[in-house]
């Protein structure tokens, strides 16, 4: 009997068939596993260490599916053997992957880590784009259980780049964990528009899990945003879909959902059984975040029902909880941080290799390069070296013709805000180093396949090639806004500039270069209308003027119709903190205009409206008057709070302000102290000796001023010395940068303008607080005061009454 077929490759159909599990092991991992076990055998039988391999990935697929994390790091080990045997470097790709999941799982983020940087150096070396995606998208699930959401949001925006050209269910996964990223940032209804738009293709393609964790944040959106009846059946919906599914960890999530929902509608017995099981669930799954939920939710109802002693019991227990998982967070943190140190020293090392391979590329083409350099100059302006006016526009008209049926293109327009005053206070030559700074910086943020344009003066367009949607160049429209919020260095001093942003998406908003450019430029113009330092995409409503004047119209009468709100955003003290934390200090009340057809009209719409129709005087003397009144009604004297209220600037400029303020303290019956008037040193600026005047007789009622946005202007220093005022209020945008690349920078500047203003008497409020790294970084700066959703977001005055220390309270109006 011959022997030399005992090692012949088998059939192609082991190898078809193995593949042809691999949907199976996604969806029915239990099912699969008995399968694939024959298979495996069937591979080893004939010798085959590829079919060995490939049936190790799958294997240990099932397993952490499953919920075996220590199977699967067996079963991978044992795969990735077999597959360098083999030298089947995308197999090993998989089982380095399936490496990296598993020590996430179990809470080992620098060995998970390290894996996944491995399969990503391997993919990227072959070209495989699927094995690629596979390493981002999954470091940006780690990225996001530390914390680090910008850095999973840059992982997940390259990782969808990657998806576009990959079959559907990587299109799915990317955009599960975009929904779960922006969830945890807060953007409600972004996460609402995601979930809508991809749940077909997710419910089709992928495996019911991930449907489970877009139904957990949509729930969580919907109670967010004030809509718990919506709520209560998208929980209900994904409650019956993990019971089909047999899914116990998201059939605990979605009973705490809906229990939540009931919670947030008032019918408490209902809630109650729903989050006790939740509680006995998640401790029998040994997921502490849902427990933490659990014992909150509970500690909520308790609350409700009367029953203090029992909601005491559930708060300690949650407040333990919280404590351990929180002495975790730093150790898994800090392990991360070592493996992100180890990642740094490789790309140096990968730059120098980079650099070399240029300086010889560079001795071979030199000849190139002079024509290169020729080609530049007519296509490049000469000062900043980005493309020029007519360069941008045939690129983009290039772009567009390229386009393939699905595809889409992104067009963002830049104007600098205030960029006059550069040049008039520092000179043109510090105007033209601004302008090849913020080139610079355009460039840094944007992929080597876009394109950046000066079209002249201080307008800057960038062309991204290919976007998957318009929130995609929206989103790296807001990243352009930030890296040019960061301080510049000109001439020897920190120069602070702000941006109007517009952009559009082709198709659906041109199909031709101008007509794009057109409507990105609209869009820019309507930020700058309104004040700039902010991001539009552009609508066809912004083309109509009727439409406006219809607008301004219905703005008219929309004070005595009732239609205008006040919400109210709670600021906290950093230190002397009461046991649960930042004790509230007062509230600043913030109007919103509830159209009766539109709905709700964003203040940067209407105010510039009723800037413009001096609606803005009857609006204003509204608000000063509701705000007071509501500071009478929740005993803010009494308490020690303070009311603060937005001062526009035709308001301020009234010969009557003063006695119009004196007015609506006295017709509400609030003492003066508790009143904080806050002004932008934009309004200050205007008329020094008038403001000056203003503000010296407001001082003689004894109402508080602040000076608010801080940071944003040129003239902050001399300002602060002309005028006594009693607070100031640091802008939002020095707190986005303290956990980015710039945060050594933007912490010096805290620390100056915090020690100036304890100098100066002042008490300090930082505004945008979004988490507790942030928090914690301000308060060992001696920060007195924040703002931010961490703590409060705006709320109505019942939501917002919720937040008063203990005390006797005065009913909220309905």
């Amino acid at each position: 009997m011959p022997t030399s077929t005992a090692h012949v490759l088998p059939a192609p159909s082991l190898r078809d068939q193995l593949r042809a599990m691999e949907d199976g092991m996604y969806r029915r991992p239990e099912a699969a596993r008995a399968e694939l076990v024959r298979l495996l055998g069937e591979a080893q039988q004939a010798s085959d260490p590829w079919a060995q391999a490939f049936a190790l990935v799958l294997l240990s697929g099932c397993a952490f599916y499953l919920g075996e994390p220590r199977e699967t790091i067996r079963l991978a080990s044992e795969g990735l053997m077999w597959a360098r045997s083999a030298q089947a470097p995308e197999v090993e790709c998989r089982l380095m992957n399936g490496l990296a999941l598993a020590h996430h799982r179990l809470g080992e983020y620098d060995r998970a880590f390290d894996y996944f940087l491995q399969t990503l150096r391997l993919a990227q070396q072959m070209g495989d784009d699927a094995n690629r995606f596979r390493a981002l998208n999954n470091l940006a699930s780690l990225y996001t259980d530390t914390g680090n959401l910008q850095q999973a949001l840059e992982s997940l925006e390259e990782a969808l780049g990657i998806a576009q050209q990959l079959t559907p269910p990587f299109l799915g996964a990317a955009m599960t964990y975009m929904i779960d990223v922006r969830t945890q940032l807060g953007e409600y209804e972004t996460v609402l528009a995601l979930a809508e738009e991809h749940m077909p293709l997710i419910r089709a393609h992928c495996p019911p899990r991930w449907q489970g964790t877009i139904q957990r944040n949509v729930v969580r959106a919907l109670l967010a945003l004030g809509r718990p009846h919506e709520a209560l059946a998208a929980a209900q919906v994904g409650l019956e879909e993990a019971r089909r599914q047999q899914d116990h960890e998201n059939i605990c999530e979605m009973k705490l959902a809906v229990g939540n929902a009931f919670l947030h509608l008032g019918q408490l017995a209902e809630a109650r059984p729903l989050l006790e099981r939740g509680l006995t669930l998640s401790r029998a799954k040994g997921s502490r975040p849902l427990e933490t939920e659990a014992l909150r939710l509970l500690a909520e109802l308790h609350e409700r029902l009367g029953d203090h002693e029992v909601a005491l019991g559930y708060t300690r227990a949650h407040f333990d909880l919280e404590r351990q998982i929180h002495a975790r967070e730093v150790e898994s943190r800090s392990q991360l941080l070592t493996a992100q140190i180890r990642l740094e020293l490789l790309q140096r090392e990968a730059e120098i290799e980079r650099l070399r391979n240029v300086e010889l590329a560079q001795a071979n083409t030199a000849l190139q390069e002079t024509q290169q350099v020729l080609l530049h100059r007519a296509t490049h302006d000469p000062l900043t070296g980005v493309a020029n006016r007519a360069h941008f526009g045939h690129s983009t008209q290039q772009a567009l013709d390229s386009l393939q049926g699905g595809e889409h293109l992104g067009l963002i327009f830049i104007d600098l805000d205030k960029f006059k005053q550069v040049n008039d206070t520092l000179g043109h030559h510090a105007g033209d180093q601004l302008l090849q700074e913020v080139a610079r910086r355009l460039r840094s943020v944007v992929r080597a396949t876009d394109l950046v344009g000066r079209i002249g003066g201080d307008e800057f367009t960038v062309l991204l090639r290919r976007v998957s949607a318009v929130p995609d160049a929206r989103a790296v429209a807001a990243k352009l806004l930030g890296v040019l919020a960061e301080p510049f260095r000109i001439a020897g001093q920190m120069v602070q500039i702000t941006a109007s942003v517009g952009c559009a998406v082709a198709p659906t908003d041109g199909q031709d270069a101008e007509a794009l450019q057109q409507h990105a430029d609209l869009a820019m113009y309507r930020v700058k209308h309104t004040g700039g330092n902010q991001v539009l995409h552009f609508e066809a409503e912004m083309g109509e003027p009727a439409e406006r004047r219809q607008l301004e119209r219905d703005l008219r009468g929309a004070h005595e119709r009732g239609e205008l709100r006040l919400h109210y955003q709670g600021r906290f003290a950093l230190h002397g903190v009461t046991p649960s934390g930042p004790g509230l200090v007062g509230f600043e009340a913030l109007i919103r205009w509830e159209h009766p057809e539109r709905g709700l009209v964003p203040p940067v719409v209407f105010i510039p409206m009723a800037e413009d129709s001096r609606a803005i005087l009857p609006i204003g003397a509204w608000v000063l008057r509701e705000a007071c009144t509501q500071a009478v009604r929740w005993q803010f004297a009494e308490r020690g709070l303070a009311m603060s209220v937005n001062v526009s600037p035709m308001q301020f400029e009234q010969p009557s302000f003063v006695q119009d303020v004196q007015a609506a303290l006295e017709a509400a019956g609030l003492r003066p102290e508790a009143l904080v008037l806050e002004l932008t040193e934009s309004l200050v600026m205007r008329d020094l000796a008038l403001a000056q005047n203003h503000i010296q007789d407001l001082k003689a009622l004894g109402v508080q001023i602040a000076i608010d946005d801080f940071g944003t202007g040129y003239s902050s220093l001399s300002v602060l010395q002309a005028l006594p005022f009693d607070q100031l209020k640091i802008d939002r945008s020095f707190t986005s940068h303290l956990t980015t690349s710039a945060s050594q920078r933007v912490t010096a500047l805290l620390t100056a303008m915090i020690q100036l203003a304890h100098s100066l008497e002042m008490t300090v409020t930082v505004e945008g607080v979004e988490d507790e790294t942030q928090r914690r970084l301000l308060t060992g700066l001696g920060c007195d005061h924040v703002q931010g959703f961490l703590l409060a977001r705006p709320l109505p005055p019942a939501q917002a009454q919720s937040l008063l220390p203990a005390g006797a309270e005065s009913p909220v109006p309905s």
